[in-house]
């Protein structure tokens, strides 16, 4: 029981961080879109439950793993599939982000990042990658989408209002 203890409670751990601070599986480069920390999470909590639960109803430990695992799988791939839906849904559907520009926020590298676009449905930070380092505070622009990220380059660009290069500066 000890052992479905501790996978629930990991579960859980992961669950919550993932909801409140981002997933944790983005942030250190596992997830990929493919299984989200919110979804992780929420499978090993049920596995935990479900192994308590039937290890107190008596039932033997074969009988106790086989019912956890395939509750777990369950959950995983129902808790996935609403993570996408809400995702998919969260950003206007065929709505992409391609092409606008923004602002490092934390550095940003091939592993992640996060950065803020400027763009009238962008309220909050996205998690980025780059193909280079980006410190924070570099103009980037957004050059393709995956999943939950985006992945940026360094912007070429001058910023509205500054003279490009080789200008000379507005006389006095």
């Amino acid at each position: 029981m000890t052992t479905f203890l501790v996978l629930g409670g990991l579960g859980l751990l992961l669950l919550v961080a993932s909801t409140l601070v981002g997933d944790l599986l983005d942030l250190v480069g596992l997830g990929d879109g493919l299984v989200s920390g919110v979804a992780l999470g929420a499978a090993l909590s049920i596995l935990g439950l479900a192994g308590v639960v039937t290890t107190s109803a008596g039932l033997p430990p074969w009988a106790t793993w086989v019912a956890s695992v395939l509750l777990a799988a369950v959950a995983l791939f129902l808790v996935q599939l609403l993570v996408r839906r809400l995702t998919r849904r969260e950003s206007g559907g065929h709505w992409s982000p391609v092409g606008l520009v923004g602002v490092v926020t934390s550095d940003t590298t091939a592993t992640g990042g996060e950065v803020a676009l400027e763009g009238e449905r962008e309220l909050e930070r996205r998690l980025a990658v780059s193909t280079e380092r980006l410190p924070r505070g570099t103009r980037v622009r957004v050059v393709a989408e995956r999943e939950f990220r985006v992945e940026v380059e360094r912007d070429a660009a001058p910023a509205a209002g500054s003279p490009g290069p080789g200008t000379a500066p507005p006389a006095p």
